[in-house]
């Protein structure tokens, strides 16, 4: 079931902030206030797959060893302790001690997890729920360290294409700051006597470079705390809707983003299916997962379509969630009858798709940050050399 952060206030008049698990909002606020409490504040609570120092290689390896375990006769809660041993986390080894302790108070496994969303997700807990049900953890556990995989491989592709560019902008930016704090002051002072004779180039950079000096403590001190304030904003559910819509509408980006989505998307929605969880109940957890609130809010208009008994294809189209080859590829796995397998395939199509987007935006990237640094700097020789030039041309 979702999460949710809500504020509330006590029969005794105290506010508080709490967190909580329940169907949808409307039920968690029915049951706040029959206990008398003034709901505040109510907001489903969207988590990554991990946080907090514990990164997603880790929780897969976590998983890897705890299906082995189960795999090799031992039940749960012998295996958990065993791990909980291995365990050199300090807030996943105390994350996993509460959770041993509240399987052998009689709480099922999932119930436990759900306690601890910074380490299980709601596409965990409902992939282990599922399993539970159904007495086939082991084999559900596999598809999600095999949906772990792939999802991790994909953040690496991103990483690596993105590495380069960033570093010919950090190599850009250090070679400016050298320029503009330490070699074009040292020209000025050169050039002090001939303050009027100086050519408009290096005028301008003169200009432009005591401006910098002269406001670089402003200029770092608002760069700092607008920064903060964009962190801040990001945070609120009005922030988090403007940049995510922004994502999906910059026009070289957005066709990364949207295939990464959409293959995050379909990826999730075929492992939670496989796991033999309802297509409602489905939706409602790949909803939770999704980190873009504008694509998340269209997975639950077209969770809400579907309780009405509209089709997953058409619940896709009339929400404008996916492009027209996905709907008809969804289409026909629903017409077949191996909707997950269907979707898999998509998720593969958007994997490549977004190899191919990130090749084509980095062999366009690296050559057009090259000229930018080139021209710059091409001006700023020029600029500062320029007066030499024309005193060794009066000179002839």
């Amino acid at each position: 079931m979702p999460q949710f952060m809500y504020k509330a206030v006590r029969e005794d008049g105290v506010s508080f902030t709490s967190e909580a698990t329940a169907a949808d909002a409307p039920t968690l606020r029915r049951e706040l206030e029959a206990k008398g409490w003034l709901v505040l504040s109510l907001n489903r609570k969207r988590v990554r797959l991990q946080r907090g120092g514990f990164n997603p290689k880790d929780f897969m390896l976590f998983n890897q060893e705890f299906v082995t375990l189960i795999k090799a006769g031992l039940p749960i809660l012998p295996s958990l302790e065993i791990l909980h041993k291995r365990t050199e986390q300090p807030r996943f080894r105390s994350a996993l001690e509460a959770i041993i302790n509240d399987i052998k108070g009689g709480t099922a496994l999932s119930d436990a997890m759900t306690k601890h969303t910074v380490f299980f997700s709601p596409l965990y807990t409902s992939t282990v729920r599922a399993g539970e049900k159904s007495g086939a953890l082991v084999d559900v556990l596999k598809r999600f360290i095999t949906y772990q995989k792939k999802m991790i491989a994909v953040m690496s592709k991103l990483k690596m294409a993105l590495a380069y560019p960033v570093f010919l902008v950090v190599a850009l930016v250090a070679v400016l700051a050298l320029f503009f704090l330490y070699v074009i002051p040292n020209f000025t002072k050169m050039y002090s006597d001939q303050a009027g004779k100086l050519p408009f180039l290096t005028t301008l950079l003169i200009t432009v470079t005591e401006t910098i000096t002269r406001f670089a403590p402003f200029l770092i001190a608002g760069i700092v705390a607008a920064g903060f304030g964009l962190a801040a904003w990001k945070k609120t559910a009005a922030g988090r809707a403007v940049l995510d819509g922004l994502k999906l509408r910059i026009p070289l980006v957005r066709s990364l983003i949207t295939r990464y989505l959409m293959a995050q998307i379909t990826r999730t929605l075929a492992t939670v299916i496989r796991g033999g969880i309802p297509l409602v109940q489905a939706l409602e957890t790949t909803a939770g997962v999704i980190n873009n609130a504008i694509m998340a809010r269209r997975i639950e208009q077209v969770r809400v379509l579907v309780t009405e008994g509209v089709s997953l294809a058409a619940a896709f189209e009339r929400t404008h969630l996916a492009p027209d080859m996905t709907v008809r590829m969804i289409e026909v796995g629903e017409s077949s009858g191996d909707l997950p397998q269907m979707l898999e395939d998509v998720a593969d199509f958007y994997d490549q798709e977004v190899e191919n987007t990130l090749t084509t935006l980095t062999t366009l990237i690296e050559p057009v940050l090259m000229l930018c640094m080139g021209l710059v700097m091409a001006f700023i020789v020029v600029a500062l050399y320029l007066p030499i030039f024309e005193m060794g041309a009066q000179l002839k």
